[in-house]
């Protein structure tokens, strides 16, 4: 007879709370669904009664997300470890706003928050788009589809769609209900063991991370909207009236995109090591390439808004810089990147979704440019058809290295990419087909050929970062070995590809549409690069840049910053919001400056040409490791309490702070600088954490001055070297004022006092021992606890590793009873090692005039905001007229 399997009750779990998200979960998924596909249908139906119940699907849809968002907080805000999201991503010790970093730390989150912003965006647009609104909602609503099935988590065998945040911490790791102890309390009460999380990343405990990825996202999520219009546009056949909206919304996604991507360089300065706000890490440059093209876009729209000139290239790039946020969202949430990043996620089973995501959006564009409904429908015919035999014959077809195994997959992915290559062409052919105008080439002299130039050259840079970023899946799919290109490598390409950019921002303002009067222009060029010449010379008396191409970089960066100002002069008279451009510009060029003068110009203050002996400097081949070599030149090692000049400052590490609690593992050195010029002094406290999952954590350290930043950060320190036994023990009976000596005879030691206090376990007896080694000395403080009730007692050896010294007390002997005597025979062990004097292995960077990075972020936010007050007043008048 078979046996039922034992039912277990689970202690303490709130369940209610997690079916509750799922039941919101589940509700989202399916009204997008709805949103979608009536929206769709009343925008080719024309009917009013299938939009309203569009439209009430997605306020539906608005709540579920809104509703799952809270849900997942209250469960991370209240400690509920029995969900795996909150067990692998938060802990007890975390403050409320770094429980917020955790909520967007895991894939699921940050889905979350791309779907509240759609939401928020969505919403916006169903009360300001007017005629558009069932055309462009069809497009978002379609979005958040595709974003709620990653976290609808329905499994059926191998089939996964999407990864629930409210799984349960026992179904996705049962082993743990296997340990040892629940065999004694009862698997039903695991909730005891498993009192507290994982934790927050340690290099995410930064408050620009609680800040930094929502602007990323909504940046992220703002693309949509010009990319809804495109769609729209080409449905309705409508090739003028969708311009100004999505300019509008272009020019919002560009403003809060750059600024999310300032914002990430800020944390990686303040937070990371490597010394800088920009690596060109790969999923640094994800976020980069849509703000690239945007950026292209927003200045294509504007041609086509005055000219009517360059429908297919506005269309082409607006659609583009869609596609690249998704081609961002695959590449960092894939695993696909592997080790090519330090900040990628890793994948959860969602690479196919998200891959569907982006084909199926490059698929809508391509169904879009079809004059006929007919021909849409088979060709959304088609797509589906093609899924489902794929997917249906991945499931047949088994897994193993058979060769009807090999010889379907072989051909499922070279299939797929040349009918991915297929579609891309068929796309760019229609579309040209679609929205190719009769009008001839534009004037030298028209300010419309000079902005068509300057955006292809911010194409050409994006073509450059999206091939080196892009690497890992080229070898993915090839089979490739390709090393992935480094910081310098980059940096050597775009710093060619600014310059023409620069001097097109500089240039672009003074023509006018169609045609201008060249004479003037010429006037104000001159003027301006005549100044901008003077200025140059002049900041590098203080800039001191060297090598020709820094120098004509510079020159181009200050030439965009006067030409501007001197247009921004020239429309002094005009009313404010039309400045929006030229301080964009301006700002832009600030920036420009400052991160040519803080790179070029950074001085390594450690840097020594002997070095330090700590980084091997050749590899197990015997060739020469440039990374140990760089790290030996570049590091210091600090004494504690023994300064050393670097630069103008010396430098004194005088003591360190270990953490309380959860924090123990982090270690805080104060450093303390003194100016040698001006006698100013400031600390700095570099931090450490010796993770025992990720290694060494070194959090940086910055003195913020006007002109340069003060940067350091520990790259080592004594506590982690290789700790050796104490041995050569003796054991000696001492008495206050009496000296003893070590087994060796190296150290000598003096009993000066004895403290008497009483605690809760009893009195305790702290000596006051001065040890001195070869005229180096230390004062150490061996305890001895007497339980007054039981009679047992407890030594409480003291260390000094600067002395290589260990003392305990092994037995007291007492005189005298009278306490004021101090009557006491101490037996006093001492332990011998090699001295290890505490130290730390410092880097420290002076980056000057920093602060122009920041100053033009901000003057080019502020650009921004004007120019999109400017562009929402214009389309308030074409809505009025």
């Amino acid at each position: 007879m078979q046996t039922k399997p034992e039912i277990i009750s689970f202690v303490g779990e709130w369940l209610w709370l997690g079916n509750l998200g799922q039941f919101f979960s589940v509700l989202m998924f399916v009204t997008a669904i709805l949103s979608a596909v009536f929206y769709f249908r009343s925008e080719r139906n024309q009917i009013v009664g299938e939009a309203n119940f569009a439209r009430t699907s997605f306020y539906i849809h608005a709540f579920s997300v809104v509703a799952v968002f809270v849900i997942l907080f209250a469960i991370i805000f209240n400690h509920r470890f029995e969900y795996y999201y909150a067990w692998r991503h938060s802990s007890k010790s975390l403050p409320v706003y770094y429980m917020i970093s955790c909520f967007w730390e895991g894939q699921e989150g940050s889905f979350l928050l791309w779907l509240f912003w759609n939401s928020i965006i969505g919403m916006i647009l169903i009360r300001v788009s007017g005629k558009w609104e069932r055309s462009t909602m069809a497009v978002v609503a379609f979005a958040q589809i595709a974003l709620s099935s990653m976290l609808v988590g329905f499994h059926l065998g191998d089939f996964k769609i999407g990864s629930s945040p409210f799984d349960l911490l026992r179904e996705q790791r049962p082993e743990f209900l296997q340990i040892p102890i629940l065999g004694q309390l009862g698997v039903g009460n695991y909730l005891k063991v498993f009192t507290d999380g994982n934790g927050l990343n340690q290099l995410l405990q930064n408050y620009w991370m609680v800040i930094h990825p929502p602007t990323l996202f909504l940046g992220f999520s703002l693309a949509i909207v010009p990319f809804a219009y495109s769609i729209a546009a080409l449905w309705r056949k409508d090739d003028r009236s969708w311009i100004n909206p999505a300019l509008i919304w272009g020019l919002v996604c560009v403003g809060i995109l750059g600024t999310g991507i300032i914002m990430g360089g800020f944390w990686a300065y303040e937070s990371l090591s490597f010394g800088g706000y920009w690596a060109w890490d790969p999923v640094e440059n994800a976020s980069l390439l849509p703000w690239l093209i945007m950026a292209a876009a927003v200045h294509l729209l504007l041609i086509s808004k005055n000219t009517g000139r360059h429908i297919f290239t506005s269309h082409l790039l607006v659609q583009l810089s869609f596609w690249l946020v998704l081609y961002a969202t695959f590449l960092t949430r894939s695993g696909i990147l592997g080790e090519a990043s330090v900040h990628s996620f890793t994948d959860l089973g969602l690479s196919g979704q998200l891959l569907i995501f982006l084909l199926g959006f490059i698929y809508l564009s391509l169904v879009s440019t079809f004059p006929s409904e007919k021909s849409q429908n088979n060709m959304l015919l088609i797509a589906f058809l093609v899924l489902v035999a794929i997917i249906g014959l991945s499931y047949i077809i088994p897994t193993d290295k058979s060769t009807l195994s090999t010889v379907f997959h072989g051909v499922v992915k070279n299939g797929g990419i040349v009918g991915f290559l297929s579609v891309i062409v068929l796309f760019i052919i229609r579309l040209y087909k679609r929205t190719k105008t009769a009008l001839g080439d534009e004037h030298l002299s028209s300010r419309e050929f000079w902005m068509f130039m300057g955006s292809m050259f911010l194409i050409l840079s994006l073509i450059q970062v999206f091939s080196g970023t892009s690497i890992p899946v080229f070898n993915k799919l090839f089979g490739y070995k390709t090393g992935i290109p480094v910081a310098a490598d980059y940096n050597r390409v775009q710093l060619w590809m600014a310059m023409p950019i620069m001097a097109l921002m500089a240039l672009g303002q003074y023509f006018s549409y169609r045609e201008s009067n060249t004479k003037m222009v010429l006037k104000q060029v001159f003027i301006t690069l005549a100044i901008s010449l003077v200025v140059t010379i002049l900041v590098n008396l203080n800039f001191n840049i060297e090598g020709l191409n820094f120098l004509i970089f510079l020159f181009l960066a200050i030439w965009v910053i006067v030409a501007n100002l001197f247009y921004f002069r020239n429309g002094l008279k005009s009313k404010v919001i039309t400045w929006g451009a030229s301080i964009s510009h301006v700002g832009f060029g600030v920036l420009l400056v400052g991160v040519l003068v803080s790179s070029v110009n950074q001085k390594i203050l450690t840097r020594s040409n002997e070095g330090i002996d700590m980084a091997p400097e050749t590899n197990e081949k015997g060739q020469t490791d440039k990374k140990g070599m760089a790290f030996n030149r570049e590091n210091r090692i600090l004494y504690k309490d023994k300064p050393i000049t670097v630069g103008n400052y010396t430098a004194n590490y005088t003591h360190k702070v270990v953490g309380i609690g959860k924090d123990s593992i982090d270690k805080y050195f104060h450093v303390l600088f003194v100016n040698n010029q001006t006698k100013d002094s400031f600390y700095l406290t570099p931090k450490t954490q010796n993770n025992p999952k990720m290694g060494l954590l070194a959090e940086p350290s910055t003195k913020h001055y006007m002109s340069n930043d003060v940067f350091t950060h520990v790259n080592y320190e004594s506590g982690m070297d290789k700790v050796e036994p104490y041995s050569g023990f003796k054991t000696s009976e001492v008495k206050v004022g009496e000296t003893f000596i070590t087994e060796s005879g190296k150290t000598k030691m003096t009993l000066r006092d004895i403290e008497r206090f009483s605690s809760n376990l009893g009195v305790v007896l702290r000596l006051t021992v001065l040890a001195d080694r070869l005229g180096d000395t230390a004062t150490i403080f061996p305890e001895f606890r007497v339980n007054q009730e039981s009679g047992a007692f407890e030594s409480n050896p003291a260390e000094s590793n600067e002395l290589g010294l260990m003392l305990m007390i092994q037995n007291i002997k007492i005189l005298d009873p009278d306490p004021s005597k101090q009557n006491i025979e101490f037996s006093i062990q001492s332990g011998e090692k090699t001295p290890v004097k505490e130290y730390i292995v410092l880097k420290i960077i002076q980056f000057p005039w920093i602060n122009l990075v920041w100053a033009g972020t901000i003057i080019m936010l502020i650009g921004f905001c004007i120019a999109v007050l400017k562009r929402i007043k214009i389309q308030r008048n074409l809505a009025k007229s």
